[in-house]
């Protein structure tokens, strides 16, 4: 057998069937609904619980002559900002008041909390489930109670699709997760009190993150390395930007959050189709030695993508994949905690682990913090996620050219630059919102790099368990953004404050992870052990691959196990 048919590695094989042809392309479009998706799961919820402008209701002004803006200068008194009270109404004999035809207030009237209920401005904005059940004021908490608890969901979720993930495949998860999703969106409008809204939310945060997070790695996974940047955030560009783009004036037009619900969940249906349509991961079969599995899949890729593949690379692979399932019966099967009995790795894991934990928190953050600008909900929702569209396409280009640790520090550092700037900015409205979606557009960047890192640093023996890790302290991190948001009732400079120091913060982690642009992904423990040890530490991918690496001793080189170009290019 000559030297090119012999099979070393997975991305070896790849190269053969094919690592960028019709298959490909076909699994990236495959990809697409996903991101919509995502936008349902993770979006929807800051428009489900939005309070519309609401007031004092007043039952003995109701039906009286009185029109809607003479009730509310009547009987609202104004804060501290000249607006009309949300929570307080005057409370004088309103039966002395009509007999008299009184137009104006008496500051002097005795002023109580809202007795009967609230009235909302259902003329201009939609029904929520803060407006049905009156989450607004004292119970105005709920709805930020509602969203942690999608959150802490979200964590017992990543530890069982990852486990799931590693030890039966990434098909079941992505299936199993995105129907959770879907039949949890669809029975949520049917609660009649706040613990039912939050177990459904709770249920449908156990298949936050996965259900997105999985197809995504197996789209990866199957692409060649020059092109895992685009398949991981062309979708998200496109995709998750028309999502939100369109979900504000789509429940504006419904008017109502029930019948929304069940109009953008009823269309994860067709992930139903996915087993049918959808290959497992090979790479995940190759490394559990699920050999007839991975040589059927690797030959229905060659097909499709008209490639000609002579038998013994096939028998080649075999081998491979033989030799896999033999060590893995022969050693103890890799666990978790693997990723932290190897010093290179346990840095590397420790290091992003802690990146997309604040990558995570500053995200959401900035997702949610559109309703503590001075703009219409429904244009300010659109603004911030059409800002998806340029940041993605953006991070598509950076993550190639500048690589990912340096993507990551300067697209945290800005986002935490430009969010503190909107403080002393605060009384121009315009210009302090200009920087709020700065942020919101480097946010948006660094946790396409987020995505991105985390998959590439994990093992593939390892990568499920893995990425659900990062996933779980992600949604950890993520329960504290609706908090920070809420934040503004204490200081309306707060959460600006608070998401500033994280940006700061955020931007160092980055830069003592190793650089995974260009490079295949590690298959063991091995590879990974040895990944970015000889890379320079000012090297990004625009200065060339041939400049990549320090020079390195030959008893290095020796403890190199793998042919993966990363770990064998030497210049002794």
């Amino acid at each position: 057998m000559d030297d090119e048919s012999v099979v070393r590695d997975f991305d070896d094989m790849l190269v053969h069937v094919g690592s960028w042809g019709r298959f490909q392309v076909m699994i990236m479009f495959m990809f697409f609904p996903f991101n919509l998706f995502l936008g349902y799961l993770h979006l929807s919820s800051i428009l489900i619980n939005y309070a519309p402008p609401h007031w004092c209701k007043v039952d003995d002004l109701i039906n009286s002559s009185l029109s809607l803006e003479e009730r509310k200068h009547l009987s609202i008194p104004l804060d501290e900002d000249q607006k009309y009270s949300k929570c307080m109404m005057y409370s004088p004999d309103w039966t002395q008041v009509l007999e008299n035809n009184v137009s104006q207030p008496n500051p002097d009237w005795p002023k109580v909390l809202c007795s009967s209920g609230w009235e909302y401005d259902f003329d201009n904005f939609h029904r929520s489930v803060s407006s049905d059940f009156d989450w607004v004021c004292d119970e105005a908490w709920k709805p930020s109670f509602s969203q942690t608890l999608f959150f802490i969901g979200g964590i017992f979720g990543c530890i069982f699709y990852g486990y799931i993930s590693d030890n039966y495949g990434r098909i079941p998860v992505i299936v199993m997760s995105n129907t959770i999703a879907m039949l949890s969106g669809l029975l949520t409008p049917l609660s009649t009190t706040f613990w039912m809204y939050a177990l459904g939310r709770f249920i449908s945060g156990s298949s936050y993150n996965m259900c997105f997070t999985v197809p995504y790695i197996l789209a990866v996974e199957y692409v060649d390395k020059s092109k895992r940047t685009l398949v991981g955030n062309i979708g998200l560009a496109v995709f998750l930007t028309i999502s939100g783009c369109y979900q504000p004036w789509f429940i504006k037009y419904l008017g109502d959050w029930r019948h929304f619900s069940w109009a953008i969940f009823g269309q994860m249906v067709i992930i139903l189709a996915v087993p049918w349509v959808m290959p497992e991961s090979s790479r995940w079969l190759q490394s559990k030695g699920h050999t007839e599995r991975a040589l059927k899949v690797m030959r229905k890729i060659a097909k499709i993508n008209k490639k000609e593949v002579p038998e013994e690379v096939y028998e080649s692979f075999r081998h491979l994949c033989e030799k896999q399932r033999e060590s893995q019966e022969s050693t103890k099967k890799e666990s978790v905690m693997d990723l932290f009995r190897h010093s290179n790795i346990r840095k590397n894991v420790i290091l992003v682990f802690i990146l997309y934990m604040i990558i995570n928190c500053v995200f959401d953050c900035t997702v949610r913090n559109v309703s503590n600008l001075n703009f219409s909900i429904y244009i300010s929702f659109m603004v911030s996620v059409a800002l998806e569209l340029p940041a993605d396409l953006l991070s598509i280009v950076g993550l190639i050219y500048v690589g990912r640790r340096f993507s990551s520090t300067l697209s945290l550092g800005l986002c935490g630059l430009s969010l503190l700037m909107a403080i002393p900015l605060a009384d121009n409205v315009i210009v302090s919102s200009t920087f709020a979606f700065i942020g919101r557009f480097c946010a948006t960047y660094a946790m396409n790099t987020g995505f991105q890192y985390v998959v590439e640093v994990m093992p593939t023996c390892l990568r499920g368990q893995g990425t659900g890790i990062a996933n779980i302290l992600a949604v950890l991190a993520q329960t504290l953004s609706p908090n920070i948001v809420y934040s503004s009732s204490l200081h309306k400079h707060m959460p600006f404050i608070l998401m500033g120091l994280l940006g700061l913060g955020g931007s160092i982690p980055g830069l003592f992870l190793p650089e995974t642009a260009d490079i295949n992904l590690p298959d063991t423990l091995e590879e990974a052990e040895m990944h970015g040890r000889r890379d320079k530490f000012f090297w990004i991918p625009l200065c060339g691959s041939e400049n990549r690496y320090k020079k390195t001793r030959k008893e290095d080189v020796l403890k190199m196990s793998s042919l993966n170009e990363a770990y064998t290019k030497t210049e002794v």
